[in-house]
């Protein structure tokens, strides 16, 4: 009786677990083992049969201008936004997480883009940026045309501008895991450095960073895979334009998939999953050698 009552204890987690992974399997493992195979294929609306087509499909992917514009796209999109989620979510941290009046109001205040819809905030800004919009108009009045561009239809700073709504969106998003990081670290830490006249620069060289660098290892790896699989900010914005200016890896499965070409849109979801793969895992794997445990 009790060794069977041993054998239904060691399988009760994994009996609860089956529901999960069936699920998981179904929705989630196979649709994506099956997109694998799909990408080495010719699956094409127009065609009658499938074809096995070997790396064809990759070929196209890095000879055509439009494929490799995206991908350079994509990636100075996901460096930009990175880097300034980053900067400016620790940098809102390190000032809220003072004695400030009203910090919790104006912590709020900087959260709150995170919590909107992607489609409103691409709206809204569509109409801030528009030539005769609000930021152009706003910069006339304070004397300062040389400022006005056509932030949306230069095809040399398209991408730069859509990188700082996306900054501007998610900033605080990132400043609430910097503030969870700094609020872990000791007291006794911060007031021995003070005593032993420890400047702020410092402090946050030899106490702080080390000591939120899993807060800063989740911020970068979080904002890296957003920056690559970026798709509903662009759409909003600027839908790939102009031209193809602001075409990203994603706006550009989501062409080829309207398109019909489905084993090229699942070589260019491959090739995107492989970057992002590779990256977050160099990622993690150097910072995560260097938490600090206390």
């Amino acid at each position: 009786m009790k060794q069977t009552k041993s054998q239904l204890n060691r399988l009760y987690h994994p009996l609860f677990s089956f529901p999960a992974l069936l699920l998981f399997s179904l929705f989630f493992l196979m649709p994506s083992v099956i997109g694998f195979a799909y990408s080495f294929t010719d699956w094409n609306q127009y065609l009658p049969d499938i074809h096995f087509v070997g790396l064809a499909n990759f070929k196209q992917i890095f000879s055509e201008r439009i494929s490799t514009m995206a991908l350079k796209n994509t990636l100075i999109f996901a460096a930009v936004t990175t880097l300034g989620k980053n900067v400016f979510g620790l940098g809102l941290a390190l000032l809220l997480n003072n004695k400030l009046r009203g910090r919790t109001v104006w912590r709020a205040i900087f959260f709150s883009p995170a919590v909107f819809s992607t489609i409103v905030v691409g709206l809204v800004f569509s109409a801030v940026l528009h030539p005769k919009g609000l930021l152009n108009s706003a910069l006339g009045a304070l004397h300062l045309g040389i400022l006005q561009q056509k932030w949306l239809t230069d095809k040399n700073i398209v991408m730069i501008t859509v990188s700082f709504v996306e900054i501007w969106m998610y900033a605080g998003f990132h400043m609430a895991i910097y503030m969870a990081g700094l609020q872990s670290i000791p007291v006794e830490f911060v007031e021995a450095s003070l005593i032993d006249g420890a400047s702020f620069r410092q402090q946050f060289r030899y106490i702080i960073f080390p000591l939120i660098i899993p807060s800063f290892n989740v911020n970068l790896v979080m904002s890296l895979i957003g920056g690559f699989k970026v798709f509903d900010m662009v759409y909003v914005l600027t839908n790939g334009g102009p031209g193809f200016a602001s075409q990203v890896v994603s706006t550009l499965v989501f062409r080829a998939f309207g398109e019909g070409r489905w084993g090229y849109g699942t070589a260019l979801n491959l090739m995107l999953f492989l970057i992002i793969y590779i990256i977050s895992l160099f990622v993690l794997g150097f910072f995560r050698k260097r938490e600090i445990e206390y």
